[in-house]
């Protein structure tokens, strides 16, 4: 091959480079939200009566001075970070900030493992760039950016747990030894906790080791909970991690046709609100396009349990497993299940189950799925265009009116 040959393979293509653009452009677009610096709002200003009045050792024995939800040792350091520059919002939001961008960087890690073809990466990224509530939640005063970076790293652990344990035991052991103590800074990484266990459980040969570090797992993930019980559980007083005032936010039994719209509201919120809510039209057309999302998290956990049954690491298996778990949690009334800003960590994994969905209407007819797949990059554009254009010349809220 000459050098000419050699110099034309090594360009990137136009995909590549769109890819990289978007990269940056979702970059650009959190970085301007938090230097904007917009004044805290009503949750964010009850969070920050805590911050600006506890003592330390406050932070982990009195209840918060606003009923609100928040991790006790999250909060801490933000305390003591932001006591540092006088309590100043950029130094409030910086943890929120930098935890939405290191979960990006490590979704587009995972992405990697689903997506073959560029143009469904490149589709992945765009995503990001059209959530109002994943650019919104980069820069405000509560914990669910990071809840977005600790259900990453569980998912990015799973996807790679088989290969950490065949290239250094002992980083490996570490690393699930660690693992469970992103639970002390975000609640919702406790739906994760049962499957590296079952990955373990599961492994084969059955190795002495392999007991032992599941044991081990068990034992800081049971630490964990006893710290969370012994630090806010139960110095709040609380039966359930959430807000009192959510309490109309769970599945409802009675009567019958309650179960339905709340069962309804929550899918809803969890597959249709990412994209923004006003004009209406947005929503619309977004229940259409996720629609793909939530049948194929359905057909995706009954094709690939077959072959992930010993192993829990497809996005399909894992996302149809964390959907019941919210659901049961709904139920149950121990967590809000049509409240989508507690459930922000879900939003990455709609996102690749609804190209995914897209993509499976190949085998049905190809021009249809071309077709509904150039309208949902339109979308997508449309709704990054609307969201682009609000941050860069006003505050943005998830809330804003895009167009």
């Amino acid at each position: 091959m000459n050098d000419k040959a050699i110099h034309a393979t090594s360009k990137p293509s136009l995909l590549s480079l769109l890819i990289l653009f978007v990269c940056c452009w979702f970059l650009l677009l959190c970085s301007v939200h938090y230097l904007r610096q917009r004044p805290l709002w009503l949750d964010e200003q009850s969070v920050f009566k805590s911050i600006s009045t506890f003592e330390p050792p406050e932070m982990f024995t009195r209840r918060l001075t606003v009923d609100q939800v928040f991790p006790r040792l999250h909060l801490f350091l933000i305390q003591q970070f932001s006591r540092q520059f006088d309590f100043s919002l950029l130094s409030l939001r910086f943890f929120s900030f930098v935890s939405m961008i290191a979960a990006f960087f490590i979704w587009l890690r995972i992405a990697k493992y689903e997506f073959a073809a560029p143009l469904e990466y490149f589709t992945f990224v765009l995503s990001w760039t059209a959530s109002t509530l994943l650019i919104y939640y980069s820069a405000e005063l509560k914990p669910y950016s990071l809840d977005v970076l600790a259900s990453s790293i569980f998912l990015w652990f799973l996807y790679n747990q088989s290969k950490l344990e065949e290239r250094d035991r002992k980083l490996y052991l570490l690393l699930l030894m660690i693992l469970p103590l992103l639970g002390l800074f975000s609640y919702t990484v406790f739906l994760f906790f049962i499957f590296p266990a079952y990955n373990l459980f599961m492994a084969k040969p059955k190795k002495p080791w392999r007991w032992i570090g599941l044991t081990g797992y068990g034992f800081c993930v049971l630490l964990v909970m006893a710290f969370v019980y012994s630090f806010d559980i139960r110095v709040t007083q609380a039966s359930r991690i959430i807000n009192p005032l959510w309490m109309d936010h769970f599945i409802s039994f009675q009567p019958v046709g309650e179960f339905f719209k709340t069962f309804g509201e929550g899918t809803t919120s969890l597959f249709v609100k990412w994209f923004g809510s006003h004009p209406r039209i947005i929503r619309k057309l977004a229940t259409f396009f996720t629609t793909a999302g939530l049948f194929y998290m359905v057909y995706g956990f009954f094709k690939d349990i077959k072959k992930n049954r010993t192993h829990l690491s497809s996005i399909s298996v894992l996302g149809f497993l964390l959907y019941l778990e919210l659901f049961g949690l709904g139920a149950l009334q121990k967590y809000p299940f049509t409240v989508p800003r507690t459930s922000l960590f879900f939003a990455p994994i709609v996102l690749v189950m609804t190209i995914k969905g897209i993509a499976e209407l190949k085998r049905l007819n190809f021009y249809l799925y071309c077709l509904i797949y150039v309208l949902y990059v339109i979308f997508l554009a449309v709704v990054s265009v609307g969201i682009s254009r609000v941050i860069l010349t006003q505050d943005f809220s998830f809330n804003s009116q895009i167009y």
